[in-house]
C-alpha cells in the first residue's frame, strides 16, 4: 500500500482560520443582539417561558404583561404592579410578592409554594389549581378572587380577606372545600 504525503497549502490553513473567525464573530453578534429576559419583558411587555429566576422586579409597573410559564423563582416583586398580568403556569416558588397589586391577574396553575404574599392585593384575580403550599399569606386581599382547586396545604394564612372568593375544591389548612360545588362555581372555574 502506498502512502501519500499530503502537503497542506498555507492558503488552505489561512482560509480555514478566516472561516473560524467569521463564524465566531457572527455567533457573538447573534448573542449580543438577543435581549436578556428583563429587557425583553420591559420592551415587549411579554416574556413567555423566559427565565427571570431571582430577578429584582421591585416597584416595576408590570400591568398587563405576559409572563405565562416563566421561571420567576426567588424573584422580588415588592410593590410591583401586576394588575391584569398573565402569569398562568408561572413558577413563583420562593418569590416575594409583598404589597403587590395583582388585581385581576391570571395566576391559574401557577406555583406559589413557599412564596410570601404579605399585604398583597389580588382582588378579582384567578388562581385556578394554583399551588400555595407552605406560602406565607398575611393580610392579603383575595376578595372576589377565583381560588377553585387551589392548594393551600401547610400555608400560613393570617388576617386574609376571602370575601366573595370562590374556594370550590380548595385545600385549606383550616377547612376542606373539596365538597360538591354549585353550578355557578363550576362555571366560573371553567372560564
Amino acid at each position: 500500500m502506498k502512502r501519500w504525503n499530503r502537503v497542506i497549502s498555507p492558503f488552505a490553513v489561512l482560509g480555514l482560520g478566516s472561516l473560524a473567525i467569521a463564524l465566531t464573530t457572527l455567533s457573538s453578534r447573534a448573542i449580543a443582539n438577543s435581549p436578556d429576559p428583563l429587557t425583553q419583558l420591559l420592551s415587549t411587555r411579554s416574556c413567555v417561558g423566559c427565565n427571570l429566576a431571582g430577578a429584582d422586579l421591585r416597584r416595576y409597573d408590570l400591568s398587563g404583561v405576559n409572563l405565562s410559564k416563566a421561571n420567576l423563582r426567588n424573584a422580588n416583586f415588592f410593590q410591583a404592579n401586576l394588575e391584569n398580568a398573565d402569569l398562568h403556569g408561572a413558577d413563583l416558588r420562593d418569590a416575594y410578592l409583598g404589597e403587590v397589586n395583582g388585581r385581576a391577574a391570571n395566576f391559574n396553575a401557577a406555583r406559589l409554594d413557599y412564596a410570601n404574599l404579605n399585604r398583597g392585593d389580588f382582588a378579582g384575580a384567578t388562581f385556578y389549581t394554583t399551588s400555595f403550599r407552605e406560602a406565607l399569606i398575611e393580610r392579603v386581599n383575595f376578595q372576589n378572587a377565583l381560588l377553585s382547586a387551589a392548594d393551600f396545604t401547610q400555608a400560613v394564612i393570617v388576617a386574609t380577606d376571602f370575601r366573595g372568593a370562590v374556594l370550590c375544591g380548595a385545600l385549606m389548612p383550616y377547612g376542606d372545600y373539596r365538597h360538591a360545588c354549585t353550578a355557578a362555581e363550576t362555571n366560573a372555574a371553567a372560564e
